[in-house]
């Protein structure tokens, strides 16, 4: 009788165990990438779901696909322009959802400059952490569609670099996003001329949640738990309920200042439902074609680019 129900015991504790899962992001220190996880961690939201899920954040797009294919992680939020190049070299990867559409970039100036129009960005030198990047082909999106001549990049090193190169003078302008600029924003430092999301085409795909094709071929129901469970947490962050305790971590993580929280919060507009567009990931693919971003002889047909079996 003992023995039977220790068998019973150890076979109920079984039945609950929780599937241990590995989380990665791109990188740690960026709100749409932190909040999901967070809150799915300390909302109960993973563990309703059955999940022991572990937090592991990377220190870019490139270096969170080598945690996927190494099996390091199984699954994260990434982003479509890391994605894609990744995919058509041979990463085991695919995009699973969208986690957010927009990124919300924009071209940003010295208040003290000389550039207060979107004409006046014409022969302006323009910092952007790396050449053939996303900031770079952003601006050169927006000259182009713009009709602005001469404008020059220069490759600065990255994000603090570039702010740091606009403050003192030493370039005209650089290519970043609101929660980057918000707190020198504030303090009337600098200014933003122009929205990249004005020039970019529509549909788009810029936030993503990948997976390892072996994950998700060998624990689809795992994959799907995990999927759901990041929407779930994206719709408790936008909502009246969980906007306190987004703003709190937000505090917490970045140190956002006071007056800054409120417009960082209002920029990040996660996907409750994650489906993807295809004819945006298609807008992805050709902007990246045109603008150098990857070659047209590496890029994979769109649709071995995702799936969309989760978020249907």
């Amino acid at each position: 009788i003992v023995l039977g129900l220790v068998a019973l015991a150890l076979s109920t504790q079984s039945s609950f165990a929780l599937d241990k899962i590995s989380y990665g992001t791109a990188v740690k220190l960026s709100p749409v990438y932190y909040l999901p996880v967070l809150a799915g961690q300390q909302q109960g939201i993973f563990k309703k779901h059955d999940l022991d899920v572990e937090w592991v954040p990377s220190n870019s797009g490139p270096d969170f696909h080598r945690a996927l294919a190494a099996g390091a992680v199984q699954i994260g939020s990434s982003n479509s322009a890391t994605d894609i190049p990744a995919i058509g070299r041979g990463a085991p990867s695919i995009i699973v959802a969208n986690l957010q559409t927009a990124d919300n970039f924009g071209i940003w100036v010295s208040t003290k400059g000389h550039i207060n129009t979107i004409q006046d960005l014409k022969g302006a030198k323009i910092g952007v952490s790396r050449l053939a990047g996303a900031e770079d082909s952003y601006g050169k999106l927006v000259a182009t569609k713009a009709g602005i001549e001469g404008m020059q990049y220069t490759a600065t090193g990255g994000v603090e670099a570039s702010m740091a190169l606009l403050i003192t003078g030493g370039i005209d302008g650089v290519v970043l996003t609101p929660h980057q600029m918000i707190d020198l924003k504030l303090q009337g430092k600098v200014k933003e001329i122009v929205s990249v999301e004005k020039y970019k085409p529509q549909p788009w795909v810029s936030y993503t949640v990948v997976a390892a094709k072996d994950f998700v071929a060998k624990q689809p129901d795992v994959a799907k738990r995990v999927i759901r469970s990041i929407l779930e947490a994206n719709a408790y962050i936008t909502s009246p309920a969980g906007k306190a305790w987004a703003m709190a971590t937000m505090k917490e993580q970045s140190h956002f200042s006071d007056e800054a929280l409120p417009a960082v919060y209002d920029e990040t507009t996660l996907s409750a439902d994650g489906k993807i567009n295809r004819a945006g990931v298609k807008n992805v693919v050709d902007f990246m074609v045109q603008y150098g971003l990857i070659k047209a002889s590496d890029v994979p047909n769109v649709d071995a680019l995702f799936t969309d079996q989760f978020v249907k």
